[in-house]
């Protein structure tokens, strides 16, 4: 209850300070106020569940005494019986869905960089109306695209270690490491 109450009185407050200052809550007040709006998400039905479980607890213990603790040990038994049965399918499922959301993030990423790539080509050849002469900024954008395309090869090393997936591992032999192969084409493009 004190973690409701702390966290309603810091978004309270946060409201109060934007009317009195006429102009409505600027950025960091505004994550400030989702992220309090996301833990009373969490913490309300909490204290609600715990009020609940103590009034059924009163009723049972005046329905059947001591034996009453009997239904929430046995309830505990069961959601922990079935999750000890089921959490590696569970499991499984999670990290398949991981890895499909992660396999989508890096698609994006990749006809992102495709996309650049044809830019910065086309730019070079002097076809979308820049100079190629005097196009430094082209060359800053592809020294760019490169940093980034090093991030990305970093990153999918970082989730292939968190994952235990090595390259070639992954089903379908047109993805690199369980990606799309055409981010590993060459810088020149």
């Amino acid at each position: 209850i004190t973690d409701i109450g702390s966290t309603t009185g810091r978004m309270a407050m946060a409201m109060f300070r934007s009317r009195i200052r006429k102009n409505g809550l600027n950025v960091l007040e505004r994550a400030e106020v989702g992220v309090d709006a996301k833990k009373l998400l969490v913490r309300g039905p909490m204290w609600l569940s715990f009020f609940a479980g103590t009034f059924a607890g009163a009723i049972l213990h005046n329905l059947l005494g001591p034996e009453g603790l009997l239904v929430p040990a046995a309830c505990t038994f069961v959601v922990g019986l079935a999750y000890m049965l089921f959490r590696p399918h569970i499991k499984t499922q999670l990290k398949s869905i991981e890895r499909l959301r992660l396999k989508t993030s890096v698609g994006e990423i990749n006809q992102t960089i495709q996309r650049t790539k044809s830019f910065v080509a086309e730019a070079q050849k002097g076809g979308i109306g820049i100079d190629p002469d005097s196009s430094q900024d082209v060359v800053e954008l592809q020294k760019e695209l490169e940093h980034v395309l090093e991030h990305v090869r970093q990153a999918e090393v970082a989730i292939e270690e968190a994952y235990g997936q090595k390259q070639g591992d992954s089903a379908g032999g047109s993805l690199q490491g369980g990606f799309p192969a055409t981010i590993y084409e060459d810088k020149e493009g």
